[in-house]
């Protein structure tokens, strides 16, 4: 069982605020730059206009926008610039981002002239523009867009497009401190809540139903100050992303959670198993300990690889070859992703190469900075159930320069849930 007193040092409520501003600030200011180097990439260009807003605006200050807008970002050896163009009547509101070193404003000649004077007089050899074919916070250059950008840059620049992709899973995948800080919190409100829910004081076996399990789990976010960005409680057959029913829990049952409470607008996604012990039993089944071990270990096995240099795939690899050597079936999906503002962040992801399901973010390289959720699922069809279910293990990770540290405490064991008749609990009763 997780001993929560020791991993939380007294802590009781979310307290964890961002500075959106500031994180914006660096951002743009501190991981842009190095990440426009680390890809090569000597422009930016950021295309956008209204009811086409390109997915990114909101990262480079640009709550909204009407005409056609750039956001320009480029290197050069006097150093690293951001220029905005943008009609008249846009520009204020960039303006008071802060973030630019100069904005041009237009009028009724249109944004074309201005663009193709700042892209001749740079003369970038690498322009990065926003389309994507599997990562969908670089795809936001519509192709009427790309069409504009064509009559007015001409082939001699069009031709040194290249995808953002990379760039913008740099730019966004990399977390600030203080992002981590969010992160860190809302992991360890999840585990607590979690481990607090999954005890005799709230299970009443053959009462409580999945349901109502992740109702009190939701009102213990809320008194402790967290948000809840989703919630899964599952027992019998998988069912994937799936809202928790009205099926009771008894004894035999294993409980799978996956949830995640959230601090400071960052969520968290962590997973636990655990056995309801009959009245006859003091301890989970042979059958259960043995899928947990193998669990465990493919966990750790895919935590071990998720380190700077290596791939998403490299990760997958680990975890899913150790299962299947183990004789079991391959997971249908990947090994983890990343988190941040998002239970589904964006980051490389820890996945197989099947082209057509992940694409090419399974090849991108994990870079320190970046936090990662690490599921690898053991899926499993047992005679006396008849029917698919699955173990389930999830820790959410940082990568460091010397390690990848596991965020909060990990699990170790199959938490165990006392059966037995309803005592003075503060649990669930009806």
């Amino acid at each position: 069982m997780l001993l929560w007193a020791a991993a939380t040092s007294g802590m009781a409520t979310a307290a964890v605020t961002v500075d959106r501003e500031a994180i914006r600030r660096d951002r743009v200011g501190i991981i842009l730059p190095e990440a426009m180097a680390a890809h090569d990439i000597d422009m930016w260009l950021v295309f956008a206009r209204e009811n086409a807003e390109d997915p990114i605006l909101p990262t480079l200050g640009v709550a909204h926008i009407v005409a056609r807008g750039a956001l320009v970002f480029w290197r050069d050896e006097a150093g690293f610039h951001k220029t905005a163009i943008a009609a008249s009547y846009d520009v204020d509101g960039i303006k008071k981002s802060g973030l630019y070193d100069e904005v041009i404003s237009y009028k009724q000649e249109g944004i074309k002239p201005h663009i193709a004077e700042l892209v001749r007089k740079i003369d970038p050899a690498r322009i990065a523009v926003n389309r994507s074919r599997d990562v969908t916070m670089s795809d936001g250059l519509t192709a009427g867009m790309q069409g504009y950008l064509e009559e007015a840059l001409g082939k001699r620049y069009t031709k040194r497009f290249v995808s953002a992709e990379r760039l913008v899973v740099s730019l966004l995948g990399r977390k600030l401190p203080a992002e981590i800080a969010a992160l860190e919190d809302a992991v360890l409100g999840t585990q607590r809540i979690i481990e607090e829910a999954l005890t005799a004081e709230v299970i009443n076996p053959g009462v409580t139903t999945e349901k109502m399990l992740d109702d009190w789990m939701r009102r213990r976010a809320e008194e402790l100050g967290y948000g809840v960005a989703f919630g899964s409680v599952v027992t019998g057959p998988s069912r994937g992303h799936s809202a928790p029913t009205d099926r009771v829990i008894g004894g035999g049952d294993v409980i799978r959670i996956d949830w995640g409470a959230t601090s400071g607008g960052y969520a968290a996604d962590i997973q636990r198993t655990a056995y309801v012990l009959r009245a006859s039993e003091k301890k989970a089944p042979d059958w259960v300990e043995t899928l947990w071990k193998d669990t465990l270990a493919a966990n750790r096995a895919a935590i071990a690889a998720c380190r700077p240099g290596n791939t998403g795939l490299d990760v997958d690899r680990a975890a899913r070859g150790l299962l299947v050597a183990a004789g079991h079936p391959e997971y249908p999906h990947g090994t983890g992703h990343a988190i941040g503002q998002k239970v589904h962040d964006v980051g490389p992801m820890l996945g197989p190469d099947w082209p057509e399901r992940y694409g090419a973010p399974v090849n991108f390289t994990i870079e320190v900075g970046q936090v990662f959720a690490i599921e690898p699922i053991i899926y499993t069809t047992l005679p006396q159930f008849g029917y698919e279910m699955h173990l389930g293990l999830e820790e959410d990770v940082l990568v460091e320069k010397d390690e990848t540290r596991i965020l909060g405490t990990p699990q170790t064991e199959v938490i165990l849930v006392p059966s037995g008749p309803p005592r003075s609990r503060a649990g669930l009763t009806r």
